[in-house]
């Protein structure tokens, strides 16, 4: 049980001053940071001083583009995921604390919050003060303000106990219910150790060195090299006068020389070589820290096929349903149950928060949802669907989209079959073709088997047959990449290469007698030939 004093919990204990250990505007010493700099701080980083790694994680998040968006993604991902509250059970109790935690969520902007709680995925923690307020004795946050991470530090002992940087050298304790702390599990051990930023550092450095690299050498080979020329009598104020003008040449475009000298724009051979060679680099650190943040490169990089994409998307939706269960465990123990024990009691179930994540993955499967529905399954169906895709619940006696039946499409409240539908339009339409095609199915309600099920009946009565080939043959594929290990992309390489020499002879001769069959029994009348 916590012991909570209710002087406790109104002001701020984490405010920040301009003269303070904990000031807003930061000195970054760290600007150009070498390998000898990186390692000295992810070392001190390790043994629990990690003021300059924090402040670095900032730094190289700023500088770095790449980084930037492949962190604002992992982050707005979450942030943009709508929370829906429910209370643990029936009881009275517990839906009065679910009440009480929706009412206070829907007056606030969270996704702010969860936006820059999302910062633990590079410092491997991140911090935001919770400022109470009690009005008719209810306790509520009157504001949630974000923290910087290097204001706070861990004991020395566990090294997961957060405390308050005030100058001494374990910190100042913090009272209960003041800080949301969410530290994800990215990694085993302890917080500090977890962030990204430990591996995007290094890329960060190698990155930065290419970069200046390669700006030399566009600035070197960018422009042609200006060479001046004057005659062996020639003063050192004529001298003097022509490096002038070469230098003037590259900035300015023009020069003035005597006549009697001359100024030559010599092109600098093909450098493509060279250019690529950083571009090579910089991409493949690119890559890596795409790796490292979202787990795959396919939705930041060019992608080499639809499939892969898929997969790359899984990786990312798997990554993105783990930080909202870590988010829902952190608003929990550090938001909500304060809320609850602060106003309903110690012993009030805990509210539970659903984050819909099935919305990362976006709408793609509503289609799908929506195809597989069953009559028999609609209650349960739509609230699948409402929480996978974020739809709240239908009011009593407000509409609903239904599944269309088996045969139709669209609104029939009559409950004539899609075939007659069709076919009395193509009537009243004035195509004789289209009349003569629906004719065949027009009474297929009436369950005796027209023309085209017969021909269908036959096609498909040896089909095993026809496909033992090409089945063969495709085990025979699947199998063997599967003794050796192969990967998805592997496996789709290998298909495509294999399916054309695939002996599909049987199924391609029983398909042209079926259209054969299908062209002489509906056929176009003789006497409506000049109808075409």
């Amino acid at each position: 049980m916590v012991t909570v004093r209710k002087q406790d919990l109104t002001g701020e204990i984490a405010r920040p001053s301009q003269t303070g250990l904990r000031s807003v505007w930061q000195w970054r010493p760290l600007a150009s940071m070498t390998p000898a700099m990186v390692a000295d701080v992810l070392r001190r980083a390790a043994m629990g001083d990690a003021h300059d790694f924090l402040i670095a994680a900032d730094d190289i998040r700023e500088k770095d583009l790449h980084y930037r968006a492949v962190l604002q993604t992992r982050a707005l991902a979450v942030a943009g995921l709508p929370v829906d509250i429910q209370p643990w059970d029936d009881s009275a109790k517990a839906k009065r604390a679910a009440d009480l935690v929706q009412d206070v969520l829907r007056d606030g902007d969270y996704s702010r919050i969860i936006a820059h709680l999302m910062d633990a995925v590079a410092k491997g923690y991140a911090v935001a003060e919770i400022i109470w307020e009690t009005a008719g004795g209810v306790w509520y946050p009157r504001e949630i303000v974000p923290r910087e991470a290097h204001w706070f530090a861990f004991d020395r002992d566990t090294g997961r106990l957060l405390r308050l940087v005030d100058g001494s050298a374990e910190g100042a304790g913090i009272p209960p219910y003041r800080m949301i702390v969410h530290a994800p599990p990215l990694s085993a051990g302890i917080p500090l150790l977890g962030g990204v930023a430990r591996s995007a550092l290094w890329a960060w450095v190698f990155k930065s060195y290419a970069m200046r690299d390669w700006a030399r050498f566009c600035e070197l080979f960018g422009q042609p090299i200006r060479v001046g020329k004057y005659h062996q009598g020639a003063s050192p104020d004529d001298v003097a006068v022509l490096k002038q003008a070469a230098f003037s040449l590259g900035s300015d475009a023009a020069a003035v020389i005597p006549q009697e000298m001359a100024l030559e724009l010599i092109e600098s051979g093909s450098k493509s070589a060279s250019a690529d060679l950083y571009h090579t680099l910089i991409d493949y650190l690119d890559r890596q820290v795409s790796k490292a943040v979202l787990g795959q490169t396919m939705t930041t990089d060019d992608g080499s096929s639809l499939a892969q994409a898929r997969v790359h998307a899984e990786v990312r939706a798997d990554i993105l349903r783990a930080d909202a269960r870590a988010m829902a465990a952190t608003l929990t123990r550090d938001l909500i149950a304060p809320i609850v024990r602060l106003n309903v009691g110690e012993d009030a179930p805990l509210p539970i928060p659903h984050p819909a994540r099935g919305r990362a993955g976006g709408h793609g499967g509503a289609g799908r949802s929506g195809r597989q529905a069953h009559p028999g399954r609609a209650a349960g169906a739509a609230v699948v669907g409402a929480e996978k895709f974020g739809i709240p619940a239908a009011a009593a006696g407000e509409a609903v989209l239904v599944p269309a039946q088996s045969g139709q499409t669209g609104l029939n409240p009559t409950g004539e079959p899609l075939a007659n539908r069709m076919a009395n339009r193509a009537a009243t339409s004035g195509s004789p073709m289209a009349v003569s095609a629906f004719e065949a199915t027009k009474h297929s309600a009436d369950g005796a088997p027209d023309a085209l099920d017969e021909l269908a009946g036959e096609a498909l009565a040896d089909w095993e047959a026809q496909l033992a080939p090409a089945a063969d043959s495709l085990q025979a594929l699947l199998d063997e990449a599967a003794a050796r290990g192969a990967s998805a992309a592997e496996l789709i390489d290998i298909l495509a290469q294999h399916l054309p020499e695939m002996n599909i002879d049987a199924l391609a001769e029983r398909l042209t007698r079926a259209v054969r069959g299908a062209a002489g029994r509906c056929a176009w009348p003789a006497s409506r030939a000049g109808e075409w």
